[in-house]
């Protein structure tokens, strides 16, 4: 190990490993050669002579000489570098799909650089800019907020993650208005008939709430409403809310648009001695982490966040070979647990 010195808001590590390899003169003179030859051999150029390439890849063997990842990717014109946008750091969906992002690029030699928007589209712009700035070769935008027009930009490709947006058509989406239907379904099989519908501003909510409106139609049922903002805090609110308003017909059944607003619901229930499942039944969306910590434990819609972060960074590499592919579309799936009744 060695001593850390700090200069300038800067630590350096000073170690005692093997000594640093030779640089590419020292292997081009050895090898009777010019640097740019070196170059080309470690970039595989068709054009360098078989006995040529031996020879050099023996000396730098020998040499302990490696040639510069920068260097190369300033050749290639490739930064192996993907911009990743995230509206916030702390909504556990994001982590899963950055983790399923991050597996794929690095299986490809490639690596994510990552930036949140704080939830706020000038963030996201000045966000987006400042991955090309670094020269990205493709970027992954999760559930944009400004509605970035950037896939002709400097030649950058990039992939929307949820709803479609008119200026980015490479996506991966989820089957929004489907997951609104299977909220709807449940809370109908546990017999319930005065419902409310606990949203968030923007086109994915409202193509749950339109799935959902659409399988209450189909049996003759209207429903209650209120906008929140996917936080726990909005869900409490409006929660409260549609319980006031519902005193001559109690509510015994409510959907919200995402787990952490289904947290709140729970909570406004439970100051209100409501019991869940037997007085409300709660169907919230996603399927998160918290979906399981809660008590009773939550119904969700389950979004397969692995499996479309995978899907975003195979379709991000295939736009940079050229091959561009057909937006893919997610089946949601009800995970039943105990605030609708008895689990799956």
């Amino acid at each position: 190990m060695g001593e850390a010195v700090s200069e300038g808001g800067i630590t350096a590590v000073s170690t005692t490993a093997a000594p640093r390899g030779a640089g590419i003169r020292e292997v081009a003179r050895q090898a009777g050669v010019s640097t740019a030859t070196v170059s080309r051999v470690f970039n595989n150029a068709e054009s360098v002579n078989p006995e040529t390439r031996q020879r050099v890849m023996e000396l730098a063997a020998t040499l302990n000489y490696s040639p510069s990842p920068l260097g190369r990717n300033l050749v290639q014109g490739r930064s192996s570098l993907i911009g990743l946008l995230v509206p916030n750091l702390s909504f556990p969906l994001y982590g899963v799909m950055i983790r399923a992002v991050e597996d794929v690029l690095s299986a490809h030699g490639m690596s994510a650089l990552l930036a949140s928007s704080h939830d706020d589209a000038a963030t996201e712009t000045r966000a987006a800019h400042n991955l090309l700035r670094h020269a990205v070769d493709g970027g992954i935008v999760i559930n944009s907020q400004a509605g970035l027009s950037l896939p002709t930009v400097r030649g950058v490709n990039w992939v929307q993650v949820a709803p479609e947006l008119p200026n980015l058509p490479h996506r991966v989406e989820l089957d929004n208005e489907e997951g609104g239907r299977l909220a709807a379904r449940e809370l109908l099989r546990c017999g319930r008939r005065q419902l409310a519908y606990v949203g968030a501003e923007g086109r994915e909510s409202a193509d749950r709430e339109s799935g959902f409106a659409a399988e209450l139609a189909g049996v003759g049922l209207s429903y209650r409403r209120c906008v929140g903002d996917y936080s726990e805090a909005s869900g409490l609110m409006a929660a409260g809310v549609l319980l006031e308003e519902g005193q001559s017909a109690p509510l015994d059944g409510i959907f919200a648009a995402g787990d952490l607003m289904a947290a709140g619901v729970l909570r406004a229930l439970h100051l209100r001695d409501l019991r869940v499942p037997a007085d409300v039944a709660v169907v919230g969306f996603d399927d998160a982490v918290i979906a399981s910590l809660l008590y009773p434990r939550l119904t969700s819609i389950r979004q397969p966040a692995d499996l479309m972060g995978h899907a975003a960074a195979e379709l991000v590499l295939s736009l940079l070979s050229g091959r561009p592919r057909p937006p893919q579309i997610f089946a949601p799936t009800l995970v039943r647990r105990e605030s609708t009744g008895p689990p799956d």
